[in-house]
């Protein structure tokens, strides 16, 4: 994934990698393991409300304020998570906010 842009983007982080089954983001805070965010996710203008969990929050290196959060999405429907497989796919904009 490109630094800034690309097909998929989120908001208050800087979008690291993503998947249907969740993303990766650089965020200014620490977040705590096994803690649930929410967050909007609007795929071809369809949004939806969704659920991750915090996998993992690892400080990056050479970076003061800097953290990478593993975000595993929560009981996302199978519908979307095929659209978003699809989307990717075809490199199509989805957002997030949360």
């Amino acid at each position: 994934m490109a630094p800034t842009g690309g097909p998929v983007s989120v908001a208050g982080a800087r979008l690291v990698d993503v998947s249907p089954y969740g993303m990766m983001i650089e965020s200014p805070v620490p977040m705590k393991e096994d803690s649930v965010l929410q967050f909007r996710l609007a795929v071809e203008g369809r949004k939806t409300d969704v659920s991750a969990r915090v996998a993992c929050c690892t400080a990056r290196a050479g970076t003061r304020h800097a953290y990478g959060v593993g975000l595993e999405f929560v009981e996302l429907p199978s519908d979307l998570r095929e659209q978003i497989r699809d989307v990717l796919s075809a490199d199509v904009r989805i957002e997030a906010t949360g």
